[in-house]
């Protein structure tokens, strides 16, 4: 029976993609490093997010020393851009499908909390979200990657969830590994940060398209 539905902010529930992509543009033209196409940006993008700058190109011993500058470079044309950002396809109809069967759904991103919590107050849909997992600040996780997934964790054991009772919904690799590595259901959803071929060689147990395809799979884990 599924309690719990864990989603991954960026590139899941809002639709992000190509501003995330152009503010990364915005950063590694500024500091004298080539664009990438959405395509090298899907096959690149990971966490922790040292490993996506150097995968485009950026050394690693130059992201350590200018870590903070990077970040500040990135957030300041997409925090601008983002307010024009909508929800995925589906993702409404998904978020208050659960609020009426009584599921909560909660947030669990790199982003920001404080930030995630203003763009579900412009999208009018936090009265429907139970929690947002965020970092604290900017600095938070910019080199290590467990925080996002302890604070899932450690929110399902506090409201004593067991672990096939969650499922984690994501569209790169690492949402796949958390819920793998926390015994937690896996659903997919391709069109976001990572590309279907790598959603695919990390093995979730669903992949899907639009949002809309997560309530069959609940009914079905549920026996409706």
């Amino acid at each position: 029976m599924i309690k719990l539905v864990a989603f991954d902010w960026n590139g899941t529930l809002l639709s992000d993609t190509q501003t995330v992509l152009n503010a990364d543009n915005y950063a590694l033209k500024t500091l004298g490093y080539k664009p990438v196409s959405l395509l090298k940006f899907r096959k690149s993008y990971d966490i922790p997010i040292i490993n996506y700058w150097t995968n485009v190109g950026m050394e690693k011993s130059f992201f350590k020393k200018h870590m903070y500058e990077v970040e500040d470079l990135f957030h300041s044309h997409y925090e601008k851009h983002a307010l024009r950002c909508r929800t995925r396809g589906g993702a409404r109809e998904v978020l208050n499908w659960l609020y009426g069967q009584k599921i909560p759904s909660i947030i669990y991103s790199n982003h920001v909390a404080q930030r995630v919590e203003d763009q579900l107050e412009r999208l009018k849909i936090k009265k429907i979200i139970s929690k947002i997992l965020g970092r604290s600040d900017l600095q938070e996780s910019l080199i290590h990657s467990r925080s996002k997934q302890q604070k899932l964790h450690d929110f399902v054991k506090n409201h004593k969830f067991k672990p096939h009772e969650v499922i984690s919904v994501g569209d790169t690799q690492e949402e796949i590994e958390i819920g793998k590595h926390l015994g937690y259901h896996t659903v997919a959803i391709s069109g976001g940060y990572n590309s279907t071929a790598r959603l695919k060689k990390h093995r979730p147990d669903f992949l899907i398209h639009n949002m809309k395809e997560l309530i069959t799979i609940i009914k079905k884990l549920n026996g409706k």
